[in-house]
């Protein structure tokens, strides 16, 4: 599993590499995060110990009700690696738990020995990470096809605690949860209304749509993932925020009306919320 995993990666990655020359290509290798890293390891640090002092009671009430929770510790330690970032708006991972346990009620009531899950929005890693993490406990194999424009073997500092220490790959950066990468995810990089209708995505059981928040974005993902669900199947939206992105919220709205799904929002905060869409 993991040799074909490796080897379908290092294919696409040789087709993205001849497809993806030009501007855009360059900018996404070229330092996008800055050339030096943006704080101390104890501000970092700091960041994180705040975050991790928030209550989100309608998450814990999700995970009550479903049945499912990612283990704290270590969504803790995950997502200190690849969530806790330098930027203006509030700091906020609490999609990982959202994810986890919306995926794990999917797998315990699927009837599927191997599942396949599409995610736009790679990032640093985190989301593909926790997915990885809810197969391997639910003991199904699956495959998570994950999408961005940055690249997965380029040195750069990531906006990101790991900078403290010097460049690294994001392949680097994950490296002490390489036992999920490995089991089931393939990296793929490029714009992702391009890439996903190069891709051969089979029927998407799962998915998660975090790229680009426009509504122009969010459509054209969700018209490519749409045909390739059946009843029952599952995509899930971060930043459900009406102030913040107007754009993705239409989009979620009339998608979920349009395509037939329903529709459960679940908040972290007054100005974020997720979306688990069922279709029927």
């Amino acid at each position: 599993m993991v040799g074909t995993l490796k080897h379908i990666s290092n294919m696409v990655a040789r087709r993205v590499q001849k497809f993806s020359d030009g501007w855009a290509a360059h900018y996404w290798h070229d330092y996008p995060f800055g050339r030096t890293p943006r704080a101390t390891e104890e501000q970092y640090r700091a960041l994180w110990e705040e975050e991790r002092k928030n209550a989100y009671f309608e998450i814990d009430a999700f995970e009550k009700g479903k049945g499912y929770a990612a283990p704290k510790d270590w969504l803790d330690d995950l997502a200190l690696h690849t969530q806790i970032v330098v930027k203006d708006s509030p700091l906020c991972y609490q999609h990982g738990r959202v994810l986890y346990t919306a995926l794990r009620e999917y797998l315990a009531g699927v009837g599927q020995s191997k599942i396949n899950i599409v995610e736009t929005g790679t990032a640093r890693g985190f989301s593909s990470v926790v997915m990885a993490k809810a197969l391997v406990d639910a003991e199904i194999a699956g495959q998570i096809m994950t999408f961005d424009v940055l690249p997965h073997h380029t040195k750069m500092y990531w906006n990101c605690i790991d900078d403290v220490e010097g460049l690294k790959t994001r392949a680097e950066l994950l490296a002490p949860w390489r036992e999920f990468v490995d089991s089931s995810i393939i990296f793929i990089e490029g714009d992702s209304r391009i890439m996903m209708k190069k891709a051969v995505l089979g029927r998407v059981h799962f998915a998660f749509l975090d790229g680009a928040h426009t509504y122009k974005d969010v459509m054209a993902e969700l018209k490519r993932v749409v045909p390739y669900q059946k009843s029952g199947d599952v995509i899930v939206f971060d930043d459900y925020s009406e102030n913040v992105f107007p754009g993705l919220v239409r989009a979620v709205d009339e998608g979920c009306e349009g395509f037939g799904y329903d529709k459960n929002v679940v908040r972290s905060n007054d100005q974020r919320a997720y979306v688990i869409a069922k279709k029927k």
